[in-house]
């Protein structure tokens, strides 16, 4: 028998295998490795890494590819105390998809506008490229790390995100069941990159409602209820925050609300 690993997630090597264009500002990549047999599909919102190679290639030595791979608490501490041109760039970001049997994930990553770090390496990513994804690791079973979705037990679900949620609400609108009700509001700036949601397959019961910049705080307004049976939010720092505001002034309990800032305007979120 496998013994557990000695947290929840671990380092899988993986190599740049495809790249496509979803719309203006959408890149799916697809990332191979053998390790990713081991990759669990646990879909929803799931967070992992991004471990960016470093400018002249390559992984910083911060024990993150030791075998089994180390917690965070001895790995990420050392990765700190490199110097911070010396250390690799890591990036969250949601699974679009999970292929175990192929070892195979696929990343949408949303070009932000001015780049960073993340936009920047990815628009310039080739197939064969090298990098590192840390996520959860099938060989210990269930744990739930890194999710937030709580589906609801009854009642209607609010969905709120931006581009950089499009995978996460994706992925939790495909576990809905087929009689589930409420709404996903989508900040989508460019109606070019509407076509990057896909073939979301909604219950008919939900709607998609698609807003620019600055209109989802009144989506979330005419949507907010004390009565959804869960909300979830994900998206820039600052929006989130807001729109959690307005749908905590509902009475909603807080056991029905999750919500993560994903990125920051003007800088990213601290890793």
């Amino acid at each position: 028998m496998t013994a557990p690993r000695p947290w929840a997630y671990s380092a899988f090597p993986v190599t740049v295998s495809a790249r496509r264009m979803l719309s203006p500002r959408f890149l799916r990549l697809t990332l191979a490795g053998g390790s990713l047999e081991h990759f669990a599909p646990w879909g929803v919102d799931q967070r992992i890494k991004l471990v960016l190679p470093l400018p002249g290639g390559g992984l910083a030595d911060f024990g993150l590819l030791d075998e089994p791979t180390p917690h965070p608490s001895h790995w990420y501490t050392r990765w700190k105390g490199l110097p911070e041109g010396e250390r690799n760039v890591l990036r969250t970001y949601t699974p679009a998809a999970v292929r175990p049997d192929a070892r195979e994930i696929d990343v949408d990553v949303f070009l932000h506008s001015p780049e960073g770090p993340a936009s920047s390496w990815a628009r310039a990513a080739r197939v064969g490229d090298e990098l590192v994804v840390t996520g959860p690791d099938a060989r210990n079973g269930w744990t739930g790390y890194g999710i937030h979705w709580t589906p609801p037990d009854t009642g209607p679900v609010l969905l709120v995100g931006d581009e950089t949620a499009l995978p996460a609400v994706r992925n939790i609108i495909g576990s809905l069941p087929p009689d589930a009700s409420g709404v996903a509001i989508v900040e989508i700036g460019d109606p070019a990159d509407d076509g990057a949601l896909g073939g979301a397959g909604l219950p008919s019961g939900v709607e998609l409602r698609i807003v620019r910049r600055g209109e989802t705080a009144s989506a979330v307004r005419a949507h907010a209820s004390a009565d959804l049976g869960a909300a979830w939010l994900a998206g820039e720092s600052s929006v989130v925050t807001s729109c959690r505001r307005l749908i905590r002034e509902t009475g909603l309990p807080r056991e029905r609300l999750s919500f993560l800032g994903y990125w920051r305007e003007g800088g990213p979120l601290v890793d």
